[in-house]
């Protein structure tokens, strides 16, 4: 099995698996560098060794929130959200970069990749794209 992606749109919508050395991949990047509201928040990249996901936002530590409380107005997330995601077992959430009045969180895994921006986006996938050549 050739390394395959699927990019992630929102928080739960994914394209279709496809071989991540296909030249539509980085058309699909360069086209979200066009419009002003991003789409595309991840990717996840499967191979026959692992599952690496690549997000893009703002990695936070969510035992930080409850002994910072001024985090939370800071990032506009409320304590239920935090909450949630610590329950569900997660150490660390990301706040996605496409809402722009309502914040998006998903939670983390230790395997998880969270970039700032498009340019470090294409950029981890680029570096896919070489390691499966």
């Amino acid at each position: 099995m050739a390394k395959e992606i699927s990019y992630i749109i929102g928080k739960k919508s994914y394209t279709p698996k496809r071989n991540v050395l296909d030249k539509e991949n980085l058309k699909i990047i360069e086209k979200q560098f066009s419009l002003s509201i991003p789409l595309i928040t991840g990717a996840k990249i499967n191979d026959k060794k692992k599952e690496t996901n690549i997000f893009i936002g703002k990695e936070i530590d969510l035992q930080e929130f409850f002994y910072k409380k001024y985090l939370l107005e800071k990032y506009d997330v409320s304590l239920d959200m935090i909450i949630d995601m610590a329950l569900e077992g997660f150490k660390k959430a990301c706040l996605l970069n496409y809402k722009k009045y309502d914040q998006a969180l998903i939670g983390l895994t230790e395997k998880d990749v969270v970039v700032p921006d498009f340019y470090s986006f294409r950029q981890k996938i680029l570096e896919e794209i070489n390691e499966a050549n």
